[in-house]
C-alpha cells in the first residue's frame, strides 16, 4: 500500500511540479500564472468500518478499510491527465499474495491520448477487448486516421503448491497490439492485429496436479472491423478476425509452407505448432432505419475453441441468426419492437448430439402521457436437440421451452413541491419440458407481483417509498423430494410450491438545510416451502454530512437476521461504514 501511495504522489509531483520548474512565473504573480499553466480536479475518499456475525463463519474482515482517489491534471493546449488509484485490504490471504493496488493514467491532447500502467482498451471484439494490462500505449487520431498500439503484461506469474489447492498456477503473460483505420466514429475501418506469448520460464515449478492443464501458451489474432453508414438510412456492420492460438508452447513444430495462403501468411508471422489451431469468429448486421421505425438483419459464427488473449471470454461454437425490427405509431407514442433468432452449435459435428435454440421477443410500450405509461414485454426462449456423432436417447433428449412475460404500469402525480408515483409490475415465467420422460424432473412456473408507492417533498426533504412483494414458485414434484423439515429430517409434507412475500418500508429527511441527508429502510420477508417457514430481516440506516463545499461524510449500519427455519441455518450479521469524501 505504501508503495502505491508513494506511486501517486511522484506522479502527481511529476506533471505538477516540473512542467513549472522551467517557466517558473515571477513570485509576485505565481498563483495566477500557474493556474494557467496547471489545473487539478477530481476527488479522494476514504472509508473504515466494523463487521460481525454469528451463526455462520464471517464473510468479511472486522475493521475493512479503504482508499481510493482520482486526479485529472488539465496541462496547457488541452492536454489532459487522468489518474486513478484504488488501495485497500481484501482479505488477509489476498493481499499478501495479490494486493488489489492498481495505477494507472491516460492523458489527452486533442487528437492524441496515451496510455500507461493498468488500462484495459479495447479495439475490437475478436481482437483486443477490454483485457487489463499493465504497460503503455498510445491512440492517435489525426483527421481520419485511426491509429492503436499498446504493450504490456497482460498476466501475471503465480507458481501453484499442493499445499493451497486454491491458488491456480499461471505463466506470465506479454503481449501488443496494433490498429490502423480510416474515418469517423459511426463511419470507419480498422485493422487490428494482437499477438500474446506466455513466458514459460516464469514459474519456478508446476505442481504435478497441474501440469495437465497449465501449459505456456501463445496467441496472434488479426481482425476486420467496421460500421459504415450508406445513403442515409442504411448502416451496415461488421466484426470479424482470425485467430491462431497454441496451447503448449513446448510441442513441436509445424511446416508452414503450403498451397494455403492464410497459413503461408501466418508462417511469417508466427510459429505453428503440433499445438495450434486456427479459429475465425464473425458478426455481422445490415440495417435500415427511417421515421417510422428500422429494421435490423445479423448473423454471428464463432468456431469451436475461438480465443483471444485479449479478452477474457467468449461463447465459442455457435452460429445464430436474428431479425430485429421496430415500429413507431401514434407519434411515437407507441412504440412495438421485436426480434426473432435461431441459434446452433455443433458447427465441427464433433459432439454427440447437435442443440439448437429459438428466440423470439416483443416489446410494447406505450406512453399518452409524462404521468401514464404501460409496457408489456414477452419473450420465448427453445432448445431442442438433434444427432450429432451419436444418436439421441429419448430419455436424456434435451427439448424445452421457455416462455416470459412482464407487465409493469405507471402512474405519476406531480404537484408544485409534491412527487408521487405508483407502479405495478408483474412478471411470469414457465419452463416447459417438451420430453415427457423428464417433464417431471424440469418443468417450473413462477410468479412475481410487485406494487410500490413513492412520495417526495421537494421542498422539505422528506420522502417515503413503501413496496409489497410476491413470489411464487411451482416447482417439479420430482425436485422436491427429501428436502428438510424444521427438524432438519426429511419432510412429509411435499406441495412442490414455494412462496416468498413481505413488506419493505423506507424513509428519507434532509436536515440543516439540506447538509445532512438520511434514510432508513427495513424489510421483513417470509419464505414458505415444503412445510418449513422462514424469515428475513433487513434494516439499514444512512446518512450524508456536507462538511463543506467540497466535503462530505457518511455513515452506514446494515443488520441482516435470517432465520430459515432449521435450527442449523440461522444467523445474523452487523456492519459500519464511516466514510469521508473530497472533491477538488
Amino acid at each position: 500500500m505504501k508503495t502505491a501511495l508513494f506511486t501517486l504522489v511522484f506522479w502527481f509531483y511529476w506533471w505538477v511540479a516540473c512542467p513549472c520548474l522551467g517557466q517558473a512565473p515571477p513570485p509576485e504573480k505565481s498563483p495566477a500564472l500557474l493556474a494557467n499553466y496547471v489545473k487539478v480536479s477530481g476527488g479522494l475518499n476514504a472509508y473504515a468500518g466494523f463487521y460481525t456475525a454469528n451463526g455462520i463463519e464471517a464473510r468479511n474482515q472486522t475493521a475493512p478499510f479503504g482508499l481510493s482517489g482520482q486526479v485529472t491534471i488539465s496541462l496547457p493546449q488541452g492536454i489532459s491527465i487522468p489518474i486513478t488509484a484504488v488501495l485497500g485490504n481484501q482479505g488477509a490471504s489476498f493481499s499478501v499474495r495479490q494486493p488489489f493496488n492498481q495505477f494507472g493514467i491516460s492523458p489527452t491532447y486533442k487528437w492524441l491520448t496515451v496510455h500507461g500502467g493498468y488500462r484495459n482498451v479495447t479495439f475490437s471484439p475478436f481482437t483486443l477487448a477490454g483485457h487489463t494490462f499493465l504497460g503503455g500505449g498510445v491512440e492517435a487520431n489525426p483527421g481520419k486516421l485511426r491509429l492503436g498500439a499498446v504493450y504490456g503484461k497482460f498476466n501475471n506469474a503465480i507458481s501453484g503448491t499442493l499445499a493451497d489447492a486454491n491458488v491456480l498456477p499461471s505463466y506470465g503473460r506479454r503481449g501488443y497490439a496494433v490498429k490502423l483505420g480510416y474515418g469517423k466514429p459511426g463511419n470507419y475501418i480498422d485493422l487490428t492485429m494482437l499477438r500474446a506469448q506466455d513466458d514459460s520460464s516464469s514459474i519456478a515449478s508446476v505442481p504435478e496436479s497441474a501440469t495437465q492443464t497449465v501449459k505456456p501458451a501463445e496467441n496472434l489474432v488479426v481482425g476486420l472491423s467496421s460500421r459504415l453508414l450508406i445513403v442515409k438510412y442504411f448502416t451496415v456492420e461488421i466484426d470479424a478476425a482470425l485467430s491462431a492460438y497454441t496451447r503448449d508452447l513446448r510441442a513441436g513444430t509445424v511446416d508452414a509452407e503450403g498451397r494455403n495462403p492464410v497459413v503461408r501468411l501466418f508462417g511469417k508471422l508466427y510459429t505453428p505448432r503440433l499445438s495450434t489451431q486456427l479459429t475465425q469468429a464473425v458478426q455481422a448486421s445490415v440495417g435500415y432505419r427511417d421515421s417510422w421505425g428500422s429494421v435490423k438483419l445479423q448473423y454471428k459464427r464463432i468456431d469451436p475453441n475461438f480465443q483471444t488473449m485479449g479478452a477474457y471470454y467468449f461463447q465459442s461454437d455457435i452460429e445464430s441468426y436474428a431479425i430485429a425490427p421496430t415500429v413507431n405509431l401514434l407519434q411515437s407514442k407507441l412504440r412495438i419492437t421485436g426480434s426473432y433468432g435461431v441459434q446452433f452449435d455443433n458447427l465441427a459435428n464433433s459432439r454427440s448430439v447437435r442443440t439448437g435454440r429459438t428466440i423470439g421477443s416483443l416489446l410494447i410500450s406505450y406512453n399518452p402521457a409524462t404521468k401514464f405509461g404501460f409496457d408489456l414485454q414477452l419473450s420465448n426462449y427453445g432448445i431442442s436437440q438433434q444427432a450429432g456423432l451419436r444418436p439421441v436417447i429419448d430419455t436424456l433428449r434435451l427439448a424445452q421451452n421457455n416462455f416470459s412475460a412482464t407487465a409493469n404500469l405507471r402512474y405519476t402525480l406531480q404537484k408544485e413541491d409534491v412527487v408521487q408515483s405508483f407502479n405495478l409490475t408483474t412478471t411470469y415465467q414457465q419452463l416447459s419440458d417438451l420430453n415427457q420422460r423428464t417433464a417431471a424432473q424440469t418443468e417450473n412456473k413462477n410468479l412475481n407481483v410487485n406494487l410500490s408507492y413513492f412520495y417526495q417533498q421537494t421542498t422539505t426533504g422528506w420522502g417515503l417509498t413503501g413496496m409489497l412483494t410476491y413470489t411464487q414458485t411451482n416447482l417439479p414434484v420430482a425436485a422436491t423430494l427429501g428436502l428438510p423439515d424444521s427438524t432438519g429430517v426429511g419432510s412429509s409434507v411435499n406441495t412442490g410450491i414455494v412462496r416468498f412475500y413481505g413488506p419493505t418500508l423506507g424513509a428519507n429527511q434532509a436536515f440543516f438545510g439540506r447538509k445532512l441527508t438520511t434514510s432508513l429502510t427495513a424489510s421483513y420477508l417470509v419464505n414458505q416451502q415444503m412445510g418449513v417457514t422462514g424469515k428475513v430481516l433487513t434494516a439499514s440506516l444512512s446518512g450524508t454530512y456536507q462538511v463543506a463545499k467540497r466535503q462530505t461524510l457518511n455513515a452506514t449500519l446494515y443488520y441482516l437476521n435470517t432465520d430459515t427455519g432449521i435450527q442449523a441455518q440461522r444467523f445474523n450479521e452487523l456492519r459500519g461504514n464511516l466514510g469521508y469524501g473530497i472533491s477538488f
